[in-house]
């Protein structure tokens, strides 16, 4: 972190809460050009997200417009009444060389912190309730014709109300069509990628703009969970957090791990429920709806 992201931060707090807001913020998060503070207020603690260019290859394209772009899709996700709540105000840095976000904030775990807990005292029930409650938030964006494009561990954030997706900049609204996006869509992070999407990753230029279905999503959805409840990704023994074509030719494959090798406890049904939504074919996927039922069924299993 640098001085000035640090001034930058203090300026817009005092921008947008005035006041309200008590002094030293902190960083949550610093990645790819983007940095997130917490910021507590006398209202209660919120988000403020701020993205400038990235020069890391691995980030994302006119990574400065990004909070611009997640603020926009905010808004229409509350307008249609799919999500509400997260948007406080949006803007661009004085400097005209980056963008910032504020946002409230969702207390609890991402689930990655989530189900690592749960590996060192294994609760099947519990495991199914964060699933199902992933499944959920999913199940409820596709519901009203979105998909999020950026689905990871650390994008869902469990509490006692269930669980609720964050960082909404690669979403694709109900109408989207290839080449229609605010930002060119790629398939977001690699681990993640549905077969078809890594596939298409290596079949077209840096330019094309990806379609991206709720099928997609659902693998995408179920390599998640896969992740956090094994503490490993579903393909792939590869080390590195670098895109590259060898990773997605891997990817592209659609070989999953085999349960024996990554299972942190026994819990066959809850094995069977991930694996039909990590089929290589997407039509042969249940919905995120489905497996969110289905889930929700084994919550008073004892494994």
């Amino acid at each position: 972190m640098t001085a000035s992201s640090y001034t930058t931060a203090h300026r817009l707090i005092a921008s947008v809460w005035g006041e309200a807001a008590k002094p030293g913020p902190v960083l949550v998060a610093e990645r790819r050009g983007t940095c997130l503070w917490r910021v507590e207020t006398v209202r209660g603690p919120y988000a403020l997200k701020i993205t400038v260019p990235c020069t890391d290859p691995q980030g994302h394209v006119d990574s400065e417009r990004l909070a611009l772009v997640e603020a926009e899709i905010l808004l229409a996700l509350a307008a249609d009444g799919t999500l509400t709540g997260l948007y406080e105000a949006h803007g661009t840095l004085d400097d005209g060389k980056g963008s910032w976000l504020a946002l409230k904030w969702v207390g609890g775990d991402d689930a990655e912190t989530a189900f690592a807990k749960l590996r060192q005292a294994p609760d099947a029930a519990q495991a199914a309730s964060y699933a199902a409650a992933m499944c959920k938030a999913v199940a409820d964006l596709h519901a009203g014709g979105w998909r999020h494009g950026d689905l990871q561990e650390v994008h869902f954030i469990l509490n006692d109300h269930g669980a609720t997706l964050l960082d909404f900049a690669m979403a694709h609204a109900p109408d989207r069509q290839p080449g229609t996006g605010p930002v060119v869509y790629r398939g977001a992070y690699d681990w993640f990628m549905s077969p078809e999407l890594a596939h298409a990753r290596l079949t077209t230029t840096p330019a094309d703009d990806l379609p991206l279905t709720t099928a997609s999503e659902v693998w995408s959805l179920c390599a998640v969970i896969y992740a956090c409840w094994t503490g490993t990704y579903p393909i792939s023994t590869r080390d590195t957090t670098q895109s590259t074509p060898k990773l997605r030719k891997e990817l592209a494959l659609g070989q999953v791990k085999p349960w024996a090798h990554t299972r942190p406890w026994p819990f066959a049904a809850f094995e069977d429920i991930l694996t039909s939504g990590l089929q290589t074919g997407p039509g042969r996927r249940p919905s995120a709806r489905v497996l969110q039922h289905a889930f929700e069924a084994l919550t008073s299993a004892d494994g």
